[in-house]
């Protein structure tokens, strides 16, 4: 019976060490939760010097290439922040083309321009994920910098998160319609708990299944 004694402990450690990591992410996942529930008005934000927008996809229609609807929701976002004059840069971040689907960060762009948006006013970044955007941002503004990042309610926690490792300042301002209840978007939430999880323990830039 001695001889099995280290083996029953081995198994009792790998048993909490898996409950451990599972409780962690369901207070991740509340926490993520609790961190949607954001105002959507312009008002709510304090003026910042730069608006980021983060990206989502772009579709063709027989008028054109297009912002899908939740790409256009986040513009729509950015349009009304602008206007209420909180920043005075608009940052429209995407991820680079890919075969057979339209580029993110030219559509936001022309919409944006399209809508009185003055193009000077606009800068865009293409990276790899919305982590690394955010980190090419934060270099191309002075440090400690206050932004307010547009993407969808569900996604404000990890934006947080990886922004600040940036040296940000962030604020969210979730787009029109974005926030809806968690059990409707049971995938996306499991994405941002176990990207929030993992983000805190070795970085955000290594959760980009999590990036919004």
């Amino acid at each position: 019976m001695f001889l099995f004694a280290p083996i029953r402990w081995a198994f009792k450690l790998v048993y909490f060490a898996v409950l451990a990591a599972v409780v962690y992410v369901l207070v991740s996942a509340y926490q993520v939760v609790s961190a949607s529930h954001l105002p959507t008005s312009p008002t709510a934000v304090t003026s910042a010097q730069a608006i980021v927008v983060l990206g989502a996809p772009a579709v063709s229609t027989p008028l054109g290439v297009q912002p899908g609807s939740d790409y256009h929701a986040r513009l729509a976002q950015a349009l009304a922040l602008y206007r209420a004059h909180e920043a005075p840069e608009v940052v429209v971040a995407g991820t680079p083309a890919a075969i057979g689907s339209p580029a993110e960060v030219p559509v936001g762009t022309s919409w944006l321009v399209g809508s009185g948006v003055a193009r000077s006013s606009i800068t865009d970044v293409v990276a790899d994920d919305a982590a690394s955007a955010l980190s090419q941002v934060a270099s191309l503004l002075p440090a400690r910098a206050k932004v307010i990042v547009v993407t969808d309610a569900i996604d404000a926690l990890w934006t947080k998160g990886a922004g600040s490792k940036t040296g940000l300042v962030v604020q969210v301002s979730p787009a029109q319609g974005s926030e809806k209840a968690f059990y409707q978007e049971f995938d996306q939430l499991w994405r941002q708990a176990t990207g929030v999880a993992v983000g805190r323990l070795i970085g955000y830039v290594n959760t980009p299944w999590a990036a919004g």
